[in-house]
C-alpha cells in the first residue's frame, strides 16, 4: 500500500521510501520521513492531486506521483 490508495485520518508506518529524485529524498528525511515514522493521511486532492500528511505534528504536502513512492503498512497503535 502507498500513500496515495491509503485510508484518511488512518496512522500508518513508512515501510520504505522509493524515490527517484535524491535531493527530494533528503528534504523529506529532514522533515522526518523516515522508516518506521508514524504517518497520517490527512487529505486527498480529487484528480490525482497533492496529499497532506502528518508526522511528528508537522503537516507536509507532496504530489501524488512522489506520494506513491512512499510505502505504508497498518500502525497498530
Amino acid at each position: 500500500m502507498n500513500v496515495s490508495t491509503a485510508k484518511l485520518n488512518t496512522l500508518y508506518k513508512i515501510k520504505s521510501l522509493d524515490f527517484v529524485n535524491q535531493m527530494l529524498a533528503h528534504r523529506l528525511n529532514a522533515l522526518g520521513f523516515t522508516e518506521g515514522a508514524v504517518v497520517k493521511v490527512c487529505n486527498k486532492k480529487l484528480f490525482k492531486g497533492p496529499c497532506t500528511l502528518e508526522v511528528n505534528g508537522q503537516h507536509i504536502c507532496i504530489r501524488n506521483c512522489d506520494a506513491c513512492c512512499i510505502k505504508l503498512e497498518q500502525c497498530d497503535a
